[in-house]
């Protein structure tokens, strides 16, 4: 084959159809040698390479045109899919941010329209309460204007009845006076008689023998003669003052100058401011001790009323707890939608008792009626029949009567009256009929100690 080709490439002379008997002779694939050879020089053409190079590009062109414009028409197709669930999704988005918006205003409303509703309860149980207080010190008022009437009235007999006692002993004092008059009178007349019957007892000289004697008897005579004028003035007297007894006959043995009755006077004054005094003393301390008594019942009644019970106490142990709870779901509620780690128990916040959902307050009930210490409570409250009063009230019995029953009046308002009211009426849905199960199944979880507590209750 080497020498073939160089035979081919060397002689320049040699003729086609030498060629063509020289392969068909010598060669065995000679024709097809051939053959291939008259294609490489018709493709090597000059003038037919150009047209072809041309034809094969334009193909091409064409075909890559085609195929750009296709894959255009593609993409087209696709950027106006991707626009339109681009569209669709921001509008979705949009409804649902403005939903969510409502929502929150709705719970907001809600809630505010619940406090206010809860609000306008609890100042209406405030006006009662106020109203009934009002009611206990206006009868409290009318009881101690009574009291202080009747002091007063009390008081003004007491000075009536010292006037009168007053009056009296004056009238005693001038009827003393008389009869020292009339004792005088009949002293100076059994003077003149015994002068006139021994006239010898005048005294003569300046002799004390015969003053003493004379003295003497004249004090012997004026003794006799104030005893029979006595008589004589004692059935003069009216019938008062002999009604009076022996206090006035005793006092009208007595013969008083007038210096003693003005002493007298004087001490009778004295006698009767000093018992005014202690009369008003006595009446300002029986107002200042019933003034004391009341005060303490108030207090006792607001130490009573504002005294916080075990039962409360546990009641806000079990809502701390679930407050907790709620915080702590909160928090992690907060944690997904922000897909970010918050610290749950480090996290600062107060959770309001608005917040609970109506799931919360049922487990919340749950957890105060199941708790041991709400049945020790319910036990001893309900089989205590033992009340200590701490400190005993001195009232008269009708004070003592108003007081009961005004207390009775109170716990009775208090327990009845202040239910909580809402604007709508309760309507039974299925909800309800299913948290009613939920808390009726409760006591199917009760410890030994609390079903203890129930038998003991149902057998009593």
């Amino acid at each position: 084959m080497e020498g073939f080709d160089n035979i081919l490439l060397t002689q320049t002379s040699f003729m086609p159809q030498k060629k063509k008997v020289f392969l068909e002779d010598n060669i065995k694939h000679g024709k097809e040698i051939d053959r291939d050879y008259n294609k490489l020089q018709d493709i090597l053409d000059v003038k037919n390479l150009q047209g072809k190079i041309d034809k094969i590009i334009k193909s091409q062109e064409d075909d890559f045109m085609i195929a750009y414009r296709e894959q255009m028409t593609d993409v087209q197709k696709e950027l106006k899919n991707m626009k339109r669930k681009i569209d669709e999704e921001a509008l979705r988005q949009k409804a649902d941010e403005k939903k969510r918006i409502l929502e929150e205003e709705r719970d907001y409303f809600k809630e505010e329209a619940l406090r206010l509703d809860k609000l306008c309860q609890e100042q209406l149980r405030t006006i009662e309460e106020l109203k009934f207080k009002l009611k206990i010190t206006l009868e409290e008022k009318q009881y101690y204007e009574g009291f202080v009437i009747d002091s007063k009235k009390e008081n003004k007999a007491l000075k009536y009845e010292l006037l009168y006692l007053y009056k009296q002993k004056s009238e005693e004092q001038k009827a003393g006076a008389k009869v020292s008059q009339v004792v005088d009178v009949g002293h100076r007349n059994n003077m003149k008689k015994i002068l006139e019957i021994r006239p010898d007892m005048r005294p003569m000289t300046q002799d004390g023998t015969h003053v003493s004697s004379t003295k003497d008897e004249i004090g012997e005579g004026s003794k006799r003669g104030f005893s029979s004028v006595k008589k004589t003035v004692k059935t003069q007297l009216s019938t008062k003052f002999q009604d009076q007894g022996s206090s006035l006959h005793d006092f009208y043995k007595r013969d008083l100058s007038s210096q003693q009755q003005s002493r007298q006077n004087q001490d009778m004054q004295q006698i009767e401011e000093i018992s005014k005094s202690n009369v008003i003393q006595d009446l300002k301390q029986q107002l200042q001790k019933e003034k004391q008594l009341t005060q303490q019942l108030k207090v006792e009644l607001s130490q009573q009323n504002c005294q916080r019970g075990e039962l409360e106490q546990i009641l806000l142990e079990c809502v701390a707890e679930k407050k907790k709870e709620v915080h702590s779901r909160q928090c992690l509620q907060k944690q997904v939608l922000n897909h970010r780690y918050l610290d749950v128990l480090n996290q600062d916040g107060d959770t309001n008792f608005s917040q609970f959902t109506h799931t919360d307050k049922i487990a919340l009930l749950r957890k105060y009626i199941e708790s041991e210490e709400f049945f020790d409570q319910l036990y001893s409250i309900t089989f205590n029949t033992q009340f200590s009063i701490s400190s005993s009230l001195k009232l008269n019995e009708k004070w003592k009567m108003d007081a009961d029953e005004a207390n009775k009046k109170f716990n009775h308002f208090k327990t009845f009256k202040f239910k909580h009211i809402t604007s709508q009426p309760i309507l039974k849905t299925s909800l309800v009929k299913k948290n009613e199960r939920e808390i009726i199944s409760i006591s199917n979880n009760f410890t030994e100690k609390t079903k203890g507590l129930i038998d003991k209750i149902i057998k009593n």
